[in-house]
Parts: C-alpha cells; structure tokens; sequence
C-alpha cells in the first residue's frame, strides 16, 4: 500500500462505519403510516400526541397508559402514568385515582 493510499483507506473505512452507525440508529424510528393528524373532537381528557405527532385522546385517571412507545395511552392534564395506569386527577371532571404501589 503506499503512502497517498493509506490516508484514503482510512477515511473510506471511517465512512462505512459511520453509515453502518446510522442505519442500525435508524431501524429504531417508528414506522409510522399516518403523520401530524388533528385530535378527535370532544375527547373527556383533553389531547395529547402520539408517537407520529398525531393528535389523540388523551387518557384519564385510572385509564391505561404507556408501553412501547406509550401506544397504551397518554396520560392527561393533571395526571401522570405511573405502572401502567394514569395517577392524579383530572381538571376535566375533578375524577382521581390514587397512587398505589406497583
């Protein structure tokens, strides 16, 4: 290998393992088939957005919540998903659900 070789070798190996970086970060993104979507109408508690950035209804206390990219719900205004349920209370309807141990 000479001299003027070794420097171009190098910078092409530098750019394969940064494609290869990249890719394998890339099969993380969520394939999504619908982006940026408004929220329904008259959802009890409030809206919230998806992964996507859509706009969904948001959950409310004692509801489902979280998992794999939150795709059992999102908590709403005033409440917080803590072990799988959303926790506090709601300013929609003044409804709570108490924290309990997981």
């Amino acid at each position: 290998m000479t001299p003027r070789a070794r420097p171009a070798t190098l910078i092409l190996a530098s750019c394969l393992l940064l494609l290869l970086l990249l890719l394998q970060k890339g099969s993380a993104i969520p394939r999504c088939s619908v982006y940026d979507q408004p929220p329904p109408k008259n959802c009890k508690y409030g809206t919230a957005l998806d992964w996507c950035s859509n706009g969904v209804c948001a959950k409310g206390p004692g509801e489902t919540c979280g998992g794999y990219r939150r795709e059992e719900g999102i908590c709403g205004e005033g409440t917080y998903c803590e072990c799988g349920r959303c926790r506090g209370c709601s300013p929609f309807d003044a409804s709570c659900h108490d924290a309990q141990l997981c």
